[in-house]
C-alpha cells in the first residue's frame, strides 16, 4: 500500500470513501490496486482499493465481508469458485463457469447481499475486438481451466463463432468442458482436438480428415505415433454409429483465432523448469524441440492468416506470441485481457469510465520494466 499511496499523492481517505479490494492468495504481485486507485483519482470517485491476501475461506469470510460495508471486490486465484458459491445472486456467465472474479455488495431488505459477476470473458473478448472480428470465425482454445471456460462461454453468448475447438492433455477434462458448454449452447459447434484424433474445421464445419485435400491454409497436425506430420498415410477406425474416425496422421486446417489459456510461457512456469510435471495443454504425440518446449501446440499450426491471443501477461512477449510475430500473425497481448476485465469491474463498481489509455500505458511500462529486470 505504501507504494500505491506514493504513486497517488492526491488520494484522500474521508468518511464517505468506499472500500474496494482484490481478494486472493497471494495478491502481492497484483497490479489491480494501482489501476483502480489511479482511476478513483482520475474520475474523482471517493474510493480506495486495497489488497486482501486471504488464504482460508468459508461462511465466516462471507459474514465478515458483508459487515465491512465494502463497495466491491475483485476475486482471484484460488477463491473464484468460493465467490460464486457464496454469492446471493450471480450473472449468467458465472453460472455457466461456476466461478466469479467480481463481487458487488448491495443492501437489500436491510441486509447486505453479495452479487457475483465474471469479467474474465467480457475482458478477453474486448481485447480480441481491438485486433480482429470474431463472428463467423473458427476458434481454437488451448486449455480447459477457469479462464478457458469463461472465454468460451462469452464467445458463444456474444460473438457467434463458426466453431470452437478445445485442446489439452487431459481428454476427460476436455470432454467435461465440452459437455458443460453443450448443456448451455446445444446448437453450438464445439469439438475437441486431442492428440491428433480430430482435425481442425474446414469450411463445411466438419473435422478435416481428407488428407488428400489442398494444402492451402493448412499445416501439419499432431500425430499419435509421433511420425512425420506431413505423412498422408492414415489409419481410420469406425467408432460407433456416428462413424467417427480416428486418424493416426492427418493434416489439419489452422484456426482463424488461437487463444492460449494455460500457464505455458509464464515467467518461472516454463516446461523445462517444472520437473516431471507436464504442461496442461501440450498435445501428446509430437516430439518437443527445445525451441518450442513452451508452446501449447504444434508450431506448424501458426499461420500468417491467424490471430493469436496468449492470456499470459508476464512476460509480455511469450514464446507463443514471439513465434506468432515471426509468422506475421495478428497478436493480442495477455495484458489486454487484464486491462479490459478491470475496465468492466470498475464500471460495475462505480458506474464511471476508467482512464483506459492511461491504464494501458501503465501496464505496458510496468511489464517492460519487469521483463528487463
Amino acid at each position: 500500500m505504501a507504494a500505491i499511496c506514493r504513486d497517488l499523492p492526491g488520494m484522500e481517505i474521508r468518511g464517505n470513501t468506499r472500500v474496494f479490494g482484490i481478494l486472493g492468495h497471494p495478491v502481492a504481485h497484483s497490479l489491480s490496486p494501482l489501476l483502480h486507485n489511479m482511476a478513483f483519482e482520475n474520475t474523482g470517485y471517493p474510493g480506495v482499493y486495497i489488497p486482501l491476501d486471504v488464504k482460508e475461506t468459508g461462511p465466516f469470510l462471507k459474514k465478515t465481508l458483508q459487515n465491512l460495508n465494502l463497495g466491491g471486490l475483485s476475486v482471484t486465484i484460488p477463491h473464484k469458485i468460493w465467490a460464486f458459491r457464496m454469492a446471493d445472486q450471480s450473472d449468467a456467465l458465472s453460472k455457466i463457469c461456476g466461478a466469479s472474479n467480481t463481487l458487488l455488495f448491495k443492501e437489500k431488505g436491510g441486509k447486505m447481499q453479495m452479487e457475483a459477476r465474471n469479467s474474465d470473458g467480457p475482458g478477453a473478448i474486448q481485447a480480441l475486438r481491438q485486433v480482429t472480428s470474431i463472428r463467423g470465425k473458427s476458434v481454437l482454445i488451448c486449455g480447459y481451466g477457469g479462464s478457458a471456460r469463461a472465454i468460451a462461454a462469452q464467445l458463444l453468448i456474444s460473438e457467434k463463432p463458426s466453431e470452437i475447438w478445445i485442446t489439452g492433455r487431459n481428454p476427460t477434462r476436455i470432454k467435461s468442458f465440452i459437455r458443460d458448454l453443450k448443456k448451455q449452447f446445444p446448437r453450438a459447434s464445439i469439438r475437441s482436438l486431442d492428440s491428433g484424433a480430430a482435425g481442425l474445421p474446414g469450411k463445411a464445419g466438419k473435422a478435416r480428415t481428407d488428407v488428400s485435400a489442398s494444402s492451402k491454409n493448412r499445416a501439419g497436425g499432431v500425430s499419435r505415433t509421433g511420425s512425420s506430420v506431413s505423412s498422408r498415410k492414415t489409419a481410420r477406425k469406425k467408432d460407433g454409429p456416428g462413424g467417427k474416425s480416428s486418424e493416426r496422421n492427418l493434416n489439419i486446417r489452422s484456426p482463424d483465432i488461437l487463444i492460449q489459456t494455460t500457464p505455458l510461457g509464464m515467467t518461472n512456469q516454463s516446461a523445462s523448469n517444472r520437473g516431471s510435471k507436464k504442461p496442461e495443454a501440450r498435445p501428446t504425440g509430437r516430439s518437443a524441440k527445445a525451441s518450442d518446449e513452451d508452446l501449447p501446440l504444434n508450431p506448424a499450426l501458426i499461420q500468417p492468416s491467424m490471430t493469436v491471443f496468449d492470456i499470459v501477461y508476464s512476460p509480455m512477449n511469450t514464446p507463443l506470441l514471439t513465434l506468432a510475430k515471426k509468422r506475421k500473425c495478428k497478436i493480442v497481448y495477455g495484458y489486454s485481457m487484464l486491462l479490459y476485465q478491470a475496465v468492466f469491474q470498475f464500471r460495475w463498481f462505480t458506474g464511471k469510465e476508467p482512464p483506459i489509455q492511461r491504464w494501458e500505458k501503465l501496464l505496458r511500462n510496468d511489464l517492460k520494466r519487469k521483463n528487463k529486470s
